[in-house]
């Protein structure tokens, strides 16, 4: 189905509302249309919310800034909108652009940002670059992904073919929110989602570490599994247990001897992992008191800093002394403590794109899905032909 725009529904903080009271500002002897501050408000803020992985455990979020989109999509004085972003205290540039080596890097101001407001954008220009061939152009060929490139078109084919409840979606997290079940992050990135959604705005980037952002990548699972829709065909998530603990076990497979292998710590933890209870391992030995506070242990000693200090470093040591120290070698040689958290996603992109994936379109090429980093969602008509193939990957992941 074609969707005609006739608005954008732009996120921009509340401070920057003045900006919907004109359509040009004046700035430095150049007059800036102020639906594109909206447009590049907007697109720091999706990415925000909808890149941002609390098992990170990072406190802030930089976003590399490509002048050759920024010039395709805003024009040859891209570069004015930009500074009067960082002059007005929205971002804040932290490095510089080195020719042929990086783009400039930015950070939002955190201040900035957790109070936001939406609004309706009619720019005919911005209208046109939402378009599904715009944003092909722009997203889907030009970027470094590790996903590959036919993989990613049909991808992004499949996205125009989900329908949401938008009323009921939305009667849920505003109950999530109402009982405080929802903290006002995720809160923000499903109502987002959901407001595009509903005129059919589609948003999807591809990371350099082999991940797919949509909207349907931030939405609540619970609303994945009740409110979406494959033409009229409720969906079916499909995903990996212990995900990130799982792919840390190939990673040690592939760089520890056999002999490191069969030490005792190192047997248990790969038992605990395959069986999908590391987490339950953590509680029951009185590690932590509970299964998310087991998850929030593991994501910071995996995706932190490796201090020997640190509280759960230490706890963590204490039952898995040689998995601990693979983890805190394995950040040490690269010199950069998050080099395993992208190392560890590169492992999930291969499993979940290059073979299953990959399988699913050789074998059923007219299933359509959409992926969550670790999962896969489908018409649940297709539930058991596509079980089979994600449990054979899987089975076939850890082979000692």
């Amino acid at each position: 189905m074609i969707y005609k725009k006739d608005y954008l529904n732009q996120f921009i903080p509340e401070k920057y509302l003045y900006l919907l009271k004109t359509d040009k500002i004046l700035y430095r002897g150049f007059k800036l249309k102020t639906a594109y501050l909206v447009d590049i408000m907007n697109e720091f803020i999706l990415k925000y919310y909808f890149q941002k992985d609390e098992s990170l455990i990072e406190k802030e979020m930089k976003f590399n800034v490509w002048s050759v989109l920024l010039r395709e999509k805003y024009g040859t004085f891209y570069n004015y909108y930009i500074d009067y972003l960082v002059e007005h205290e929205f971002m804040i540039m932290v490095s510089d652009y080195y020719k042929n080596q990086k783009a400039r890097t930015y950070k939002l101001n955190s201040k900035s940002i957790y109070y936001i407001k939406m609004a309706r954008i009619k720019d005919k220009v911005l209208i046109k670059k939402s378009s599904k061939e715009y944003l092909s152009k722009s997203f889907l060929y030009k970027n470094n992904s590790a996903i590959p490139l036919d993989i990613r078109e049909k991808l992004v084919n499949y996205l125009y073919d989900i329908k949401i409840d938008v009323d009921g979606s939305m009667k849920f997290i505003n109950d999530m929110k109402d009982n405080r079940k929802m903290d006002h992050c995720k809160y923000q990135k499903n109502l987002m989602s959901i407001e595009n959604l509903k005129i059919n705005d589609i948003f999807f980037r591809f990371d350099e570490y082999g991940r797919m952002h949509t909207n349907f990548t931030v939405l609540k699972r619970e609303i994945r599994k009740n409110f979406i829709t494959f033409n009229g065909i409720p969906t079916y998530e499909l995903d990996i247990k212990n995900s990130q603990p799982l792919f840390l076990i190939v990673l040690m497979i592939e760089k520890l001897t056999k002999s490191e292998l069969i030490k005792p710590d190192v047997s248990n933890y790969i038992d605990l992992v395959k069986n999908g209870l590391i987490y339950e391992y953590i509680v029951e030995n009185k590690i932590t008191k509970t299964r998310d506070d087991a998850k929030i242990l593991m994501y910071t000693v995996l995706f932190g800093k490796n201090g020997h200090k640190r509280k759960e470093n230490i706890l963590f040591h204490e039952h898995f002394p040689t998995v601990y120290e693979f983890i805190r070698n394995y950040k040490e040689s690269a010199k950069d403590y998050k080099v395993l958290s992208h190392d560890l996603q590169l492992k999930e992109s291969d499993f979940i794109y290059n073979k299953v994936i990959r399988h699913i379109m050789n074998v059923y090429p007219n299933i359509p899905m959409f992926t969550v980093h670790d999962s896969i969602n489908i018409p649940i008509k297709y539930k058991d032909e596509v079980e089979n193939i994600f449990d054979y990957y899987l089975r076939n992941l850890i082979t000692l």
